[in-house]
């Protein structure tokens, strides 16, 4: 299994269905950036807290949703957890990804076989689908994902202040050889201003979905960790092997505060949404992460090990 990549614990008894509909299709782009916004809600609640409702979709440009859904009594002993959710969005993008079956799924989640819940991965062809929404204690994960998105717009027309991006080599977006140009660059983080990313591109091209499932694996791998807990050393391999991540805290340091899981995903999640995505850059990068000026943490992301072919099973740096 692909989702050997990942280091969270197993969940014995857990099981889940799919049901895939050919007919009704999305871009892979909607599927990752959807997937990354819910799951960067999910890494950000109790590992054990259970789920209501939760909702990822309509990001701008992208019409797409994901849905959770407990139809359990609150009475029930069994209940969908944030820990089931986290493992059945990853399995159902690794599936989907290694199949290249980016179409509507629906999946029954189940507790030593009894259902727990029920995930949906769909276009937003059916407004009438976000009133399921209503009521849950935990019902949206979309209200975040604007000013990340302004942002990620600033940062295309270049207007922040802030922005200072070098360009060196020849002036063209890729070389011959399949080599990305140097490029640096530093993004702020719209809801937390104090919080910016100085990024380095260098080196190799990785295939977007290798970057994309990457991300959503560091994610995944930090969602059992408590968000306010030093975050010493986070390690994801994409689920094909061709790209590695590995966030560190640098701290103490003059920061003044902990490099925590919470800042880790926040990295991760204003890397994709407000750098990568938005300048359609797709290679090896580091990161320094700073708070208030200070250096706190450092990611780097590399080209695996099956990065050559963009094929393979499980990496082999795991």
């Amino acid at each position: 299994s692909s989702s050997t990549t990942l280091t969270i614990p197993p969940l014995p008894n857990f099981s889940m269905s799919f049901a895939f509909d050919n007919t009704i299709r999305f871009p892979p782009i909607a599927l990752y950036q959807t997937a990354i916004e819910l799951m960067y809600e999910l890494a950000n609640r109790r590992y054990a807290d259970t789920v209501h409702t939760m909702v990822a979709g309509e990001l701008p440009g992208f019409d797409m949703v994901i849905l959770f859904i407990n139809p359990a009594p609150p009475s029930a002993p069994q209940q969908l957890q944030i820990m089931h959710c986290v493992f059945a969005l990853y399995r159902a993008v690794v599936v989907m990804t290694e199949g290249v079956r980016f179409c509507h799924l629906r999946s029954h989640l189940s507790l030593m076989g009894q259902e727990i819940g029920a995930m949906s991965i769909s276009p937003l062809v059916d407004p009438p689908a976000r009133l399921l929404v209503g009521g849950g204690k935990n019902a949206s994960a979309s209200s975040s994902s604007s000013s990340l998105s302004d942002a990620a717009a600033a940062v295309r027309r270049g207007d922040d202040n802030d922005q200072e991006t070098t360009t060196l080599g020849n002036g063209t977006s890729t070389i011959a050889d399949g080599n990305l140009k140097a490029d640096s660059g530093r993004a702020r983080d719209p809801e937390y201003p104090d919080f910016t990313l100085v990024y380095h591109f260098f080196g190799k091209s990785i295939q977007s979905k290798e970057v994309s499932m990457a991300i959503l694996a560091a994610m995944a791998t930090a969602a059992p960790f408590d968000v306010n807990a030093e975050c010493k050393e986070l390690l994801a391999v994409s689920a094909e092997g061709g790209c590695v991540i590995v966030v560190e805290s640098v701290g103490p340091g003059a920061a003044g505060i902990p490099f925590t899981y919470g800042w880790a995903t926040r990295a991760l999640k204003v890397l994709y949404q407000g750098i990568i995505v938005p300048q359609k850059r797709w290679g090896d990068l580091v990161l320094v992460l700073m708070w208030k000026d200070e250096r706190f943490g450092e990611m780097r992301m590399l080209r695996g090990a099956k990065g050559e072919t963009g094929s393979g099973g499980v990496a082999s740096e795991r």
